[in-house]
């Protein structure tokens, strides 16, 4: 039997990487998960089964990252496909928030990604092949209070990837980025989304991810109704956006949540 595809994951020890490694499982590719915790990712991999590699991966590793690459191509074979689905989410007031969480939220939710597809983007030039998937955020859409780095960083994966992507036009190399509304996974830990705008769950979110390795527009929204939604909302003025978010409560996102769930989660970064 021929060996199927291969796709690396980052953040994949459990959430949406997890996911996505468990829905490319079962399509036929042979799966390389990395994460901090290599225990974690051991087990996540374990319990997945099949053709599945666990590495630790730490995405603002320079170095370790083009090991990580290097030992995959030249043990298993040449990657199709490159999840960038690492991240971190602290919520809070900017105002409140330590700088060096802030500066830990540019270096992973951003700056680390574009080193990591600096990285791997020369060998998908080398064979005019390969697909790149950026997980970014329906914040980097509609900024949300209490998400002022995080919203910042993932506006910047949109304009990176879309400015990568018109580069690499004719080149067999394509870029796609995903926009997930607010996750159940634990970096939502503790948060109650408003009533119009409900969390979605890995499942929904690698599902967009399949298809959007498969075909699709450069940019999808998770759910995909929220793309129309938001890019609407921000040709309101200011003041009526104002009014709107007081009325749906987008607060309660980024400023609220359950402060020992949210020290919790804080705490692991």
């Amino acid at each position: 039997m021929t060996a199927g595809p291969i796709a690396v994951i980052t953040g994949a020890a459990g959430g949406i990487g997890r996911q996505v490694a468990a829905d490319l499982l079962a399509r036929g590719y042979q799966v390389v998960i990395g994460d901090l915790d290599l225990e974690a990712t051991r087990r996540t991999a374990g319990e997945l089964g099949g053709a599945v590699t666990a590495v630790r991966l730490d995405i603002t590793d320079r170095a370790l990252v083009a090991e990580t690459i290097e030992v995959v191509e030249s043990s298993i074979g040449p990657i199709a496909v490159w999840v960038n689905n690492a991240g971190i989410m602290p919520t809070g007031a900017f105002a409140g928030q330590e700088v060096s969480l802030a500066r830990a939220v540019i270096d992973v939710d951003y700056a680390a990604l574009v080193e990591v597809t600096a990285a791997i983007l020369p060998r998908f030039l080398a064979r005019n092949a390969g697909t790149l998937i950026n997980l970014g955020s329906a914040t980097g859409l509609k900024p949300l209070a209490g998400l002022a780095v995080y919203s910042g960083a993932k506006a910047a994966v949109i304009g990176f990837s879309d400015a990568l992507r018109r580069e690499l036009r004719g080149t067999g190399v394509r870029v796609r980025v995903i926009l997930p509304n607010l996750v159940t996974t634990p970096m939502g830990a503790g948060i109650t989304p408003p009533r119009l705008s409900p969390a979605v769950s890995p499942e929904q979110v690698s599902r967009a991810v399949v298809r959007a390795i498969d075909r699709g527009p450069f940019a999808v929204t998770v759910p995909r109704v929220l793309g129309p939604v938001l890019r609407v909302s921000r040709l309101l003025p200011t003041p009526v956006q104002d009014w709107l978010d007081d009325r749906i409560g987008t607060d309660r996102i980024g400023l609220g949540g359950d402060p020992a769930a949210r020290a919790a989660y804080q705490s692991g970064l």
